[in-house]
């Protein structure tokens, strides 16, 4: 059975009780504006109406209708409409288990995770994965859904192998390796930027500087899409969302609904009765 949200300013999240891992968006007419963000699972773009700029930092790339677009978990990006034009689009958002499970051989132990995959023009690709989405959303046959959505993920794997430019764990500086890992574990803590700086003995500047350039976005900015990732999971497990503020870290319900709806384009509340 599917559980779907009312349609919240033309974007729709949602899942399918038969395939765990997997979290669908539709977005119909929309305008709506994501602030730099990332994922904690693959982001799966399927373009049909307008064009939407997608920027990962330079240079901005455009998707028009037909293309695919793929985002690797942690990927800081930045979409937006390009024009004036209302956009139409789905996306998958595959956990990393579920990708696991799809395209690795049995007894195969290491996926080659995916890279970003920019403006992927693969026409045949593009329907099997949209036909895969409307089945989801519609629950007409589940079986056949999950069916086109393994043979796509496996499709996609075969573009894995192009160049990309995503930074690989490790060739980070180490600084911003221990800064990343402090947030991480951190991340409902109020931490102040003087800390950070004790941490890796760095003056505050030069830290701000070279994380944003490793990682897409300020130390502050990471720690906030942290709390917001953190509290996408506690509301799939039925955390009401006023406590869900306070578990992660924020003010009050109120900041969580601002961001939550900036960055999803739902409020926490239209999110939770869809899962």
């Amino acid at each position: 059975m599917v559980r779907m949200k009312q349609d919240a300013g033309r974007i729709r999240i949602w899942r399918n009780d038969a395939l765990a891992g997997v979290e669908l968006l539709r977005a119909s007419g929309t305008q709506h504006h994501f602030p730099k963000h990332f994922h904690d699972a693959y982001a799966i773009h399927l373009h049909e109406r307008g064009t939407m700029a997608f920027q990962y930092g330079q240079p901005q790339v455009a998707l028009k209708p037909g293309n695919i677009n793929v985002l690797a978990p942690g990927v800081v990006h930045m979409c937006l409409p390009a024009d004036e034009q209302a956009l139409n689009y789905r996306c998958l958002f595959v956990s990393p288990a579920f990708l696991q499970y799809a395209v690795l051989d049995p007894g195969a132990t290491r996926l080659a995770l995916f890279e970003r995959l920019l403006c992927l023009g693969d026409l045949e690709l593009f329907q099997s994965l949209g036909n895969a989405h409307r089945y989801l959303e519609t629950d007409d046959d589940a079986f056949e859904a999950e069916t086109l959505l393994t043979s796509g993920l496996a499709a996609l794997a075969t573009y894995s192998g192009q160049p990309h430019a995503r930074i690989e764990a490790g060739s980070e500086p180490r600084h911003v390796t221990t800064i990343r890992e402090f947030l991480d574990a951190n991340y409902d803590r109020r931490i102040a930027l003087a800390d950070l700086a004790r941490l890796v003995r760095l003056n505050p500047v030069y830290l701000v500087r070279s994380f944003r350039s490793s990682v897409g976005l300020p130390p502050h900015a990471y720690q906030r899409q942290l709390r917001l990732s953190r509290a996408r999971q506690l509301l799939r497990l039925g955390t009401p969302p006023a406590e869900v503020a306070e578990m992660v870290g924020f003010a009050d319900q109120s900041h969580l609904s601002r961001l939550f709806k900036q960055t999803t384009g739902v409020t926490p509340a239209d999110y939770a009765k869809g899962l």
